[in-house]
């Protein structure tokens, strides 16, 4: 279903269509951009091949004063079903212990329930995540902290910034959808990102990217429905020398077009229930994973769109190209 447009959307850049939609569809989006729900969708979704990073129930505290909240699970998470508890018996717990191996003792104690992972071997490497935020992460690697960024605001990689960044986070959270912070496997440094941006369900746009510390690299390609092409593959043509952010480089590495064209199956999944999406996937050891969904790119404010905004503008007419 197409919906009805202004009158001057056709002649509208990219930027103000975003920021007209940004305000339809709300209620579904808000699930999908969910970066703790959409692990549930996945998972009834079952796309063959399509990896997502596991949510961790159990760590290490980097020091002894660390919020016990980052570290238990959620109802959800624990075992057995059946038994379940409410966050208010979680909170009733935490107020009267003081380190994890206490919290998971009175669970088993009192009420029989105990995580779904091995709390004796805790990961060592792994991120702090809000469930709907640009950019919101702790970086833990080797049971050290790495990196503490909310949006473009970075803190110092220290323990006692944890819980700065915490009150910031909830401080400046202005969505409507209730805040959670949650724990997730740690998967790699410097991953290919493959962004796919879609309209009217169909892929438009592939943007390949990754960042080292001195750089970042990116590449861009539009792309051609398989009904376009001889082999009845998608087809990307690169738009050389177009970027999204200002002082990128361009990708040396030439891209697997075998995995793009898995990538974009995967992403006309969650395209079909919108007009605008972006999904977002890494590949790591020959694995393409989830990453998450967006309708707001760069929240509105932090992509230069230039020459790729008018592709995708042209693609996002008043009435769905065939």
């Amino acid at each position: 279903m197409v919906l009805q447009k202004p009158s001057k959307w056709n002649d509208m850049n990219l930027n103000d269509k975003l920021r007209w939609y940004a305000k339809k569809d709300n209620d579904i989006k808000n699930i999908y951009a969910d970066k703790y729900k959409i692990k549930f969708i996945l998972k009834q979704m079952s796309l063959p091949g399509l990896h997502y990073a596991k949510t961790i129930t159990h760590v290490k505290p980097i020091q002894s004063s660390s919020d016990l909240k980052f570290i238990v699970p959620y109802e959800m998470e624990l075992e057995p079903r059946e038994n379940q508890i409410t966050a208010k018996n979680i909170n009733d717990i935490i107020e009267n212990v003081n380190s994890p191996e206490k919290f998971w003792a009175v669970l088993k104690e009192k009420y029989n329930i105990y995580p779904n992972n091995a709390i004796n071997s805790p990961p060592s490497s792994y991120i702090y995540k809000l469930n709907l935020g640009w950019n919101t992460m702790i970086f833990i690697n080797n049971n050290r902290i790495a990196k503490i960024v909310s949006g473009t605001k970075e803190f110092e990689p220290i323990s006692d910034n944890i819980e700065k960044w915490k009150n910031y986070v909830v401080k400046h959270y202005v969505k409507k959808i209730p805040i959670k912070f949650f724990i997730e496997e740690f998967i790699g440094y410097d991953l290919k990102v493959y962004e796919i941006f879609c309209i009217y369900g169909k892929p438009r746009l592939c943007s390949v990217y990754y960042e080292t510390s001195g750089a970042m690299f990116e590449s861009n390609y539009t792309i051609k429905s398989s009904d376009e092409s001889e082999d009845g593959k998608l087809n990307l043509e690169l738009l050389k020398g177009h970027f999204l952010f200002e002082g990128s480089v361009e990708l040396k590495h030439t891209i697997n077009n075998d995995i793009v064209n898995q990538i974009c199956d995967y992403a006309k999944k969650f395209a079909s229930y919108f007009e605008f999406v972006r999904v977002d996937f890494y590949v790591h050891k020959k694995k393409i994973y989830f990453s998450e969904c967006t309708f707001k790119p760069g929240n509105l404010k932090n992509i230069k769109w230039r020459y790729i905004g008018q592709v995708l503008s042209n693609c996002w007419t008043s009435k769905a190209l065939a």
